[in-house]
């Protein structure tokens, strides 16, 4: 994908999904990999700034814009959580030779930004609006475990630990890897019994994809984005991640998010195995994914990881 032929074919594009009047003001890169563009659009008639994803064949990311799409009205329609409004999206390349995901833009700033310019009241104040955020997205309940289908429905009807383990074959790359998840999974699976309860699981809640705004003089949770990796899943694997990433959860979010889906006791047991399937998945040769690595992999007594490839 070549950003002269987007620049060609995009009022295009535009003028299909909002009317001949519309008009394109400006444009800009928000991201951009091998045949993978995030374009960040104003408008005029109608006057608004969008957010459109564009995919060919041969980008690295998985894309699936319909059941991004799906989750994105499905959050909307049954949590408080602010989310983009979908316009428009296409993955059938009849018209186009790329998918497209174009979505309303919701300003704001990385929490991963945000949070060094808060002082320690707004920030126990941010910390309950993540917890609520996160809880009711985990009080979004399927009939089953597994991978989530772009009507909302779930493939197959798979047990957990099953459900976890189709996960860990699809996302941890390296084979050897892969084979030591599995094994310790099952070992402890005896864990995992009593966990029965399916839930929308965002599984990439990073500092990068919760946004918030300032705006008269507080700071408002924005929005959260990318679902891409969404999946009906237990609401444990979230937070395991959370609890490792760096700046994420504080005293304020436990209570929060308690104060809607209670923690099961087993969750401190469980947590490390969710934290390693994370550092196998991700398996960036990096000092500090390495640490990581190293010391989930030494709590759960396993031989330590000293390099990825």
């Amino acid at each position: 994908m070549k950003i002269n032929d987007i620049q060609e074919q995009l009022p295009l594009l535009l003028r299909q999904i909002f009317g001949s009047k519309v008009e394109l003001v400006s444009y800009e890169i928000g991201n951009q990999h091998y045949d993978y563009l995030v374009l960040l659009i104003q408008l005029e008639h109608p006057s608004i700034k969008i957010v459109a994803k564009i995919a060919g064949p041969g980008a690295p990311l998985p894309c699936p814009f319909d059941r991004t799409a799906m989750l994105h009205r499905l959050v909307a329609q049954h949590t408080t959580i602010p989310m983009p409004e979908v316009l428009a999206v296409d993955v059938s390349y009849q018209t186009w030779p790329w998918r497209y995901f174009v979505k309303t833009y919701i300003p704001g700033q990385e929490w991963a930004t945000a949070r060094q310019q808060m002082n320690v009241q707004e920030l126990s104040v941010a910390y309950r609006q993540i917890g609520n955020a996160v809880a009711q997205l985990h009080a979004i309940h399927f009939s089953a475990f597994g991978e989530l289908t772009i009507e909302g429905n779930v493939r197959g009807s798979l047990s957990f630990i099953a459900a976890l383990q189709a996960r860990a074959q699809c996302s941890i790359k390296i084979a050897r890897l892969r084979a030591l998840f599995l094994s310790v999974l099952n070992e402890h699976k005896a864990l995992f019994s009593d966990v029965r309860q399916p839930s929308l699981c965002h599984e990439d809640l990073l500092g990068h994809n919760i946004l918030f705004h300032y705006r008269q003089g507080e700071w408002h949770l924005a929005t959260i984005l990318d679902f891409d990796k969404a999946w009906a899943g237990h609401s444990e694997t979230d937070l395991a991640r959370l609890d490792l990433w760096t700046g994420m959860t504080d005293k304020q979010f436990w209570q929060s998010y308690g104060a809607i889906c209670p923690v099961a006791q087993l969750y401190k047991q469980r947590r490390l195995i969710y934290q390693l399937l994370w550092c196998f998945e991700y398996a960036r040769q990096t000092a500090d994914h390495l640490a990581d690595t190293q010391r989930v992999s030494a709590e759960l007594g396993i031989p330590c990881i000293d390099r990825f490839e």
